[in-house]
């Protein structure tokens, strides 16, 4: 195992070197105090902005426009129109991106967070004057940018100062859509330089900052310099063919590439060239460098090994300014994605019915609505009556035409709905109604993958892949419940919707408003986590201190050495990792297996949910 280890490490040393230059220090938005509460619509700032259109709207209905107007008004319309269609149908995946986040923290954001999937092109701009070298002038450039010109944030995603300090200038962090031309705003990252170069040349520092920050995001993203990528630029000449123009151009370019501007002054303009050809010669070298040996390595490690790397360099890199490492990281999680994943599917899920016990609070009658037919059931002792019939158990089923049942006795209006919109008394599939104990159980039967639609284990704002991770998870944990052990033995029903005691279900509702995690469900459908081919039950939770425990440390909480120590046999998989996102915070819930805070943080870093489950549980299978 060492040698493999010492492979990676002496590759590593290859790849280093070819990519060697000098470190630079990005003072990133918290350090130069970025004011982060004017990115939400609740601000004060904003707030006064809606006020202002609101009454700038009012005085518009005033406006009788003249039909030359109109005209003019919809011929841009459908102009624009027509360059998205040209654009979409010619270039559609020069327009993908992340599933967009609308809030943070239960903050709506102004403006939504979208990343591309991939970099591959860097755009370079100057401003049009010079400014004070000061952290405040960036404060008001932001502000100006935000607030006055409604860009949503800065356009550029780096800033490049008087006296060469790199600056973090638009929010997001890697991979974050920007909005600095309006064509090209999806796979690229902009830089600005501050100055008015018209009359004087770069200084020698900002040119090198200008450099060192290329050839780090080059690294940062594997951007080919040798492959040409197209840039898009509407036309605006009279003997247009359309009015969108795209055309192949090297990737690291001036703003004047890519749009209508005389930015920047050809002396500028030279000096990118030169500065783009020593890049491409500086970065010849690593062609020379085998991706096999790498790749014969990564099959040599577990699944578990080569994560355990990932995530050293992940952390690494939030510490550091450093480009040496981001190539392997690429590698490795191309590697990953690449690999063919088994999907067997446990046999004894497909078809399972699962049966859960509703908290219906009344002890006495129950409505329920099915199609269009209407059932009053009440209790009398542990008998069922429906018209003078007794029942000891009754079965609601669905009607042909539709599946959903109402309870219409049952009012459970979320109180976050000031709309009387939802109502979260509506279920799929079949309702038991039986007595016991002189009081009335409803019982919801259906399937399990229609249970996760309704299971209200992770937000629907989450990024996909922990949305996927958290969906298989509760799968699995579901699962074990109905094939390996029984939570309520003796009774009719397998779980309940009382998250105190199982899961927290909170029924059809719940389905018609997460279309992300309905998407997910059914792109990780029947997949559940198992370890030497047997099905496990996992756990996850909020946070921990810091580090997950292993069952042996989780078990030594209620017993003594020896019984953990037996008992931590049984559950391998269960080891402690580190939990770098919970660091200073509270342990809460089980402490063992994933914890949200970084499998979120994963997500964000392109993981795979098969990586973050194997980074948390050792050795298991997504099958």
């Amino acid at each position: 195992m060492r040698k493999i280890f010492y492979t990676i490490f002496l590759i590593f040393i290859l790849f280093s070197s070819s990519y060697a230059s000098s470190e630079i220090k990005i003072i990133s938005r918290a350090e130069w105090w970025a004011d982060e509460n004017i990115r939400f619509r609740d601000s004060v700032e904003w707030q006064a902005i809606f006020k202002k259109w609101e009454i700038q709207a009012e005085k518009n209905k005033d406006i009788t426009y003249t039909p030359e107007q109109i005209a003019k008004n919809q011929a841009s319309k459908d102009r624009a129109k027509l360059i998205d269609e040209i654009l979409i149908r010619d270039f559609p995946d020069d327009f993908k991106t992340t599933d967009k986040v609308t809030t943070e923290n239960g903050r709506k954001l102004f403006w939504p967070i979208q990343k591309a999937e991939k970099i591959k092109w860097i755009v370079i701009h100057h401003t049009a004057k010079d400014y004070e070298s000061s952290e405040k002038w960036v404060r008001d450039i932001y502000k100006y940018h935000t607030l006055t010109n409604w860009w949503w944030d800065v356009w550029y995603n780096y800033l490049i100062w008087n006296d060469w300090e790199i600056y973090e200038w638009r929010a997001w962090g890697d991979n974050a859509v920007a909005a600095h031309n309006k064509y090209n705003n999806i796979w690229n990252i902009w830089i600005a330089i501050i100055g008015d170069f018209s009359e004087k040349p770069i200084n020698d520092k900002q040119y090198n900052s200008l450099k060192n920050l290329t050839s780090y995001l080059v690294n940062k993203y594997n951007i080919d310099l040798n492959k040409k990528v197209y840039f898009h630029e509407e036309c605006i000449w009279a003997n247009c063919e359309q009015p969108i123009i795209s055309q192949k151009l090297d990737p690291i370019i001036w703003h004047r590439d890519a749009g209508h501007t005389s930015c920047p002054w050809e002396e500028l303009y030279n000096q990118i060239i030169d500065m783009r050809n020593e890049l491409i010669k500086n970065t010849s070298t690593l062609k020379k460098v085998s991706n096999t040996k790498l790749l014969k390595a990564f099959e040599k490690l577990s699944d578990e090994k080569l994560i355990d790397i990932l995530a050293k360099i992940e952390v690494y890199l939030d510490n550091h300014i450093d480009t040496k490492k981001s190539t392997l990281r690429s590698l490795i999680i191309d590697y990953f994605k690449q690999k063919k994943s088994n999907k067997y599917v446990v046999s004894d899920t497909k078809d399972n019915t699962i049966n859960i016990k509703l908290s219906y609070p009344n002890n006495e009658s129950i409505k329920i609505k099915s199609g269009t037919a209407i059932f009053e059931l009440t209790r009398e002792w542990n008998s069922i009556i429906v018209k003078w019939k007794s029942f000891n158990i009754l079965k609601i089923p669905k009607s042909n035409t539709n599946n959903i049942l109402e309870i219409l006795s049952w009012d459970r209006k979320p109180d976050w709905d000031k709309t009387g919109e939802y109502n979260d008394n509506k279920f799929r599939w079949d309702l038991v109604v039986y007595a016991k104990d002189e009081k009335l159980i409803v019982v919801n039967r259906l399937k399990i993958e229609d249970y996760l639609k309704w299971l209200w284990e992770v937000s629907d704002d989450e990024n996909t892949e922990k949305i996927k991770t958290i969906i298989i998870a509760a799968r699995t944990y579901a699962t074990w419940y109905v094939t390996k052990a029984r939570k309520f033995p003796g009774e009719l029903y397998d779980w309940s919707d009382d998250p105190n005691e199982f899961q927290r279900y909170l029924w059809y509702w719940l389905e018609t408003r997460s279309p992300k995690v309905n998407k997910a469900i059914s792109e990780t459908k029947w997949q559940v986590i198992t370890y030497r081919w047997e099905l496990i039950k996992p756990w996850y939770f909020s946070n921990s201190d810091g580090k997950t425990l292993s069952y042996y440390e989780y078990c030594l909480q209620k017993y003594s050495d020896v019984i953990c120590k037996i008992e931590a046999k049984k559950y391998p998989y269960l080891q402690s990792v580190t939990d770098k996102a919970s660091n200073g915070k509270a342990i809460l819930g089980h402490w063992v297996w994933i914890s949200w805070l970084w499998a979120k943080y994963f997500s964000i870093k392109w993981w795979t949910y098969e990586m973050i489950i194997k980074y948390y549980l050792r050795g298991v299978d997504i099958l």
